[in-house]
């Protein structure tokens, strides 16, 4: 059975998602210094090439079962534009999507677009039932992501996240 792993690049009409470099270091210092962008993600904002180098070490190249964690980057210029995970979760046969962008590039649909090929490849090729984004309440900009593209809300979890979900056959029925 193929895994997300079997994935390591995929190319949209505008994008190509891959692996994090330590080139893009300066690209991800511009959303990652962001006070707007990073009180919605899960950690400290980081202020320095060195600290985004090391983040890319830890956190992008520690490679987890079942998930992928690829940089957004524009296809023209292969300039890193955001980020995006697909985590895998055997034991339920569900995957959640994360994502974040650069300020400068929102409101262009690239994070739909993104998500729109890693849902083809769950639910199409690894047969998975249902996928699933969480994002704070709060986050507008967010939650934009899932209503367009047809998941159904399915309230919010103990840590405040509002959570959406998307199954196979939902899926399909859009096609």
């Amino acid at each position: 059975m193929k895994q997300v792993t079997d994935y390591p690049e995929i190319q949209t009409e505008r994008l190509r998602l891959r692996r994090v470099r330590i080139s893009d270091a300066p690209a991800m210092l511009i959303y990652m210094s962001d006070e707007d962008t990073v009180r919605w993600l899960s950690g400290i904002g980081k202020q320095t090439i060195a600290e985004i180098t090391q983040s890319i070490r830890d956190y992008f190249w520690h490679d987890e079962p079942g998930t992928m964690k690829y940089a957004i980057a524009d296809l023209e210029t292969d300039e890193l534009i955001g980020t995006i995970d697909f985590r895998y979760h055997s034991n339920q046969n569900d995957a959640e999507i994360g994502y974040v962008l650069t300020p400068q590039r929102r409101g262009n649909g690239y994070v739909s677009e993104a998500v729109r090929a890693l849902l083809h490849i769950g639910f199409t090729e690894l047969a998975i039932n249902v996928i699933w984004i969480g994002h704070d309440q709060g986050n507008v900009r967010s939650r934009r992501v899932p209503q367009r593209l047809g998941f159904h809300t399915e309230g919010v979890d103990s840590k405040g996240h509002q959570i959406w979900t998307l199954t196979k056959s939902q899926y399909l029925a859009m096609q």
